[in-house]
């Protein structure tokens, strides 16, 4: 009877899934919206975890009921996608922007090269004056973990993403840019923030047509993911520790690349098959960013660090993470679960639905990049940092910026024109 148990539990996910899948695409008219960003991921890695889990390196075995807190979510997340789709469709306004044509904002390329020579001299402080290793997470933590670099360090996040999308053979000067933005991301020692963006950028090509989706392109991606895994352990263990490639770096890599793509489904199975000990954690780590804001006005310095401090070992190592849902559900009620997954999926495509609009760069990198956050739900809740209140000020700052220019450079043309 388990085993019966186990598969309904799956294939309820999986059929749920196909349907919305479906209603998705009818609603919408592409593939590219958040509930597929969220849910499609979240159903590889699953149907990963389970293939692996209880057979091979090691890991623990999965409990099948932990599926049902994304059944749940899932469908929530659902209501406000089909609501939002029909009404437009009920005032035949268009779901899919033209694209964003012309070329990177020449307003910004000063800021490029601003940015670029001062990570690049920051760097190289560092290394000369430091006493943590290049490649540590002390190192990342002091390079640009936080105050005037870390928020340089968030600057480079919409900027690298606009390099990726307008990056061609014409505009091969991108690439350095690209090249020293990912180094200071991956120096930084938290990969979600490598692949948050360079994904978010890809799809945000795919979306408009600068580049065509294909088995090809995703093998490319599933590499490129493992190779930002692999530097990233290189630079601690190859670096940090003075050890060379051998076969046994090699399978600590492997087996820890697979411990991090189950870390978040595996994670949240043995916390709900122990009963969930770290459930009634406080809403407050839900939404640090708001948290922490209003005590830096207050003066306190107490601040909210959302770091899940329970550690399970599902195999290889540990594990603090649960997938966005599990997260959520550990630090809220089953009320406010659903009020702030609902909110967020309306937050979501009303911002689909003005990218769609007002068909620009800077709010297209915006929605994409939540999107990118939203597919790293299998791994863990990312919305509960600063990044979520500084991402679009920073992108709206730039848009402003070139307005600016742009309403000023128009005016000194009319001038000139008068006096010509």
């Amino acid at each position: 009877m388990g085993a019966w148990l186990d598969a309904l539990y799956l294939v309820s996910l999986l059929v749920e899934v196909a349907v919305l899948f479906y209603l998705e695409y009818k609603t919408w008219g592409t593939y590219y919206t958040p509930l597929n960003f969220l849910m499609l991921p979240y159903v590889v890695v699953l149907l990963i975890t389970v293939m692996l889990a209880g057979n091979a390196l090691d890991f623990v075995g999965f409990y099948y009921p932990s599926i049902f807190i994304w059944n749940v979510g899932l469908l929530l997340f659902a209501l406000p996608s089909l609501l939002i789709g029909t009404l437009l469709q009920c005032k035949e306004l268009p779901f899919r922007s033209k694209g964003v044509d012309g070329k990177f904002p020449s307003v910004l390329v000063p800021l490029l090269v601003v940015l670029s020579i001062l990570f690049i001299w920051h760097l190289k402080s560092i290394i000369n004056s430091s006493a943590e290793s290049l490649g540590s997470e002390e190192f990342g933590e002091e390079f640009s973990g936080g105050g005037l670099w870390g928020h340089l360090r968030l600057m480079t996040l919409p900027l690298m993403m606009m390099c990726i999308y307008y990056v061609s053979k014409k505009n091969w000067w991108l690439w350095p840019v690209i090249i020293v933005f990912l180094l200071v991301s991956a120096l930084n020692q938290v990969k979600g923030w490598v692949i948050i963006p360079v994904l978010a950028a890809m799809s945000m090509r795919i979306y408009f047509g600068k580049t065509r989706l294909s088995m090809k392109l995703l093998s490319y991606v599933v590499l490129g993911a493992f190779v930002v895994f692999f530097a990233s352990y290189a630079l601690s263990i190859l670096v940090v520790q003075e050890r060379g490639v051998s076969d046994e770096f090699m399978e600590f890599i492997f087996k820890h690349f697979f411990h991090y793509l189950t870390s978040g489904t595996l994670g949240w199975s043995m916390d709900v098959q122990l009963g969930i000990p770290d459930d009634g954690g406080s809403f407050d780590n839900i939404i640090a960013q708001v948290v922490n804001l209003c005590k830096s006005f207050t003066g306190d310095k107490e601040l909210v660090y959302p770091i899940n401090p329970l550690y399970y070992n599902t195999g290889t190592t540990l594990t603090n993470v649960r997938t966005i849902f599990g997260t959520l559900y550990i630090n809220s009620s089953w009320i406010v679960f659903a009020i702030y997954t609902l909110f967020l999926s309306t937050c979501m495509y009303l911002m689909k639905v003005l990218m769609t609009r007002r068909n620009n760069i800077y709010l297209s990198t915006i929605y994409f990049f939540f999107c990118a956050m939203l597919f790293m739900g299998w791994f863990d809740f990312y919305f509960s940092g600063i990044i979520v209140l500084e991402f679009p000020v920073i992108v709206t700052a730039f848009w402003v910026l070139e307005k600016i220019v742009c309403k000023k450079k128009r005016a000194a043309d009319e001038f000139c024109g008068d006096t010509n």
